[in-house]
């Protein structure tokens, strides 16, 4: 029970009507003056919008400060008797119209030193941040979507009015990811440990008609540890979807509707078992087709082979006419006829599935040795020989490249993770990517779960 809520509300009514009484003389004055335009006006607005907010946020306050206590715990967990050591003690809470003033009093336990408000738990206050939910949420929402904690900052006090420092930002946001990944990689677990239940195989008779997309890729981000003489880490990007979710503009011009992404700051042991929980919630093992297209990482074949034994294998196409013309120039250096020439010769076989004729023209001419930078073409093609024929994926109606995951990388990690002089911990790097990897899959209300939880 609230009490003295008729005073509360008396008086703050009674600065209301001020409020507005003065925002009207303000508006004859101007008008008076020849002052009063669309833009004059607006300022008045924002200036009284303002006076008015700060006094709900005050009576905010007072009506939680008179919330009467029926009874305050008079033992701490540990067995020893609270202490009042503060009466009427103040404390803001940052909501995401500005501070809210409660005040209450505090009691202490002199052995576990810990203390807190007897009304905190009641009303919900985050011991912690001292930060409604609602503004946590805020904080997630433009930490993960603006390129910097500074620059989220900025935006928060130009567009809320409300100070918040870019460490607090940073503070706030991880802890909230962190929650979202750990909640994730428990429900990966799960399925990658019960795979009948997370994704249980109809019959082929009795599935339906479609193709589960399953593509994979990663980008290099610049961490703070370093580990073998660089401190470069991958991180990995998943991108699930079906062929119903697409929305086709071209020939090679695709939209897709309706996708996950999945992010994992490490190797393929656990970045695989997120990636099959995204394929078992897309459908897999209920749709007819499933199609794996990867950048030829041996990684990538090797855990297609446990997790997806049936799915088609394509090695991205661009990739390896990236790879060709790369080679091209180191045969070619400076011969840039013969190079093209040579380049045109052997995608032309390869996208006419003459993948032996293919193979024997790269194999014509060997380098003996390669720039770290350039595969070993003959290598590569001989390794991915069933990967490539391109001309029957084709006619079979699956698409060979990897654009659609070329720009999730650039959009869920590069724009906000690998700006200029970024360097990310681990786990900082990883929980970040994880909100980003919900906010561009469009499900953000998982994160609105969790901070509410």
């Amino acid at each position: 029970m609230i009490k003295n809520t008729n005073e509360i509300l008396t008086q703050n009514l009674i600065k209301v009507e001020g409020i507005l009484r003065n925002f009207v003389e303000e508006a004859i004055k101007k008008e008076h003056e020849g002052q009063l335009t669309i833009n004059s006006i607006e300022k008045m607005v924002g200036a009284t919008i303002k006076a008015v907010t700060q006094l709900i946020l005050c009576m905010a306050g007072a009506l939680l400060t008179n919330i009467v206590v029926t009874k305050v715990d008079e033992y701490c967990s540990c067995g020893k008797k609270l202490m009042t050591v503060k009466k009427n003690s103040q404390t803001n809470i940052l909501s995401m119209f500005g501070h809210i003033p409660v005040t209450r009093d505090i009691v202490h336990c002199r052995r576990c030193h810990k203390g807190y408000g007897v009304i905190d738990k009641l009303i919900e206050i985050d011991d912690k941040h001292r930060i409604t939910k609602a503004m946590v949420e805020v904080i997630t929402y433009v930490a993960q979507l603006l390129p910097s904690f500074e620059r989220a900052s900025e935006v928060l006090k130009k567009l809320l009015k409300v100070e918040v420092s870019p460490t607090q930002i940073q503070i706030v946001s991880e802890e909230i990811g962190k929650k979202v990944f750990e909640k994730e990689m428990e429900k990966a677990q799960q399925a990658y440990e019960k795979p009948e239940i997370a994704a249980p195989e109809l019959p082929p008779a009795k599935r339906k008609d479609g193709k589960l997309y399953i593509f994979t890729d990663g980008m290099q981000l610049n961490t703070r540890i370093e580990q073998n003489g660089t401190t470069w880490r991958e991180m990995k990007l998943g991108l699930v979807f079906t062929d119903k979710d697409v929305i086709k503009r071209g020939e090679d011009n695709i939209k897709i509707v309706k996708k996950e992404y999945v992010s994992y700051f490490g190797s393929v042991t656990e970045f695989k078992k997120a990636i099959f929980a995204a394929a078992a919630r897309a459908g897999y093992g209920k749709l007819k087709e499933v199609v794996v297209i990867g950048d030829g990482a041996q990684w990538i074949w090797n855990m297609c082979d446990e997790l997806f034994p049936d799915a088609v294998r394509i090695l991205d196409y661009y990739h390896l006419s990236e790879n060709v013309h790369q080679y091209a120039k180191i045969l070619y250096p400076e011969d840039e006829i013969n190079r093209k020439r040579w380049v045109k010769e052997v995608m032309d076989r390869v996208n006419n599935d003459e993948i032996e004729e293919a193979i024997k023209i790269v194999n014509k001419v060997k380098i003996k040795k390669l720039p770290d930078n350039v595969v070993n073409l003959p290598t590569y093609m001989e390794n991915n020989r069933e990967r490539i024929r391109y001309k029957t994926f084709k006619e079979k109606g699956y698409y060979i490249g990897s654009g659609a995951i070329e720009s999730g990388n650039k959009m869920v990690i590069g724009q906000r993770m690998k700006q200029a002089g970024m360097r990310w911990s681990i786990n900082g790097g990883q929980y970040i990517a994880a909100l980003r990897a919900k906010y561009e899959s469009h499900k953000w209300d998982d994160v609105v779960k969790v901070v509410n939880e």
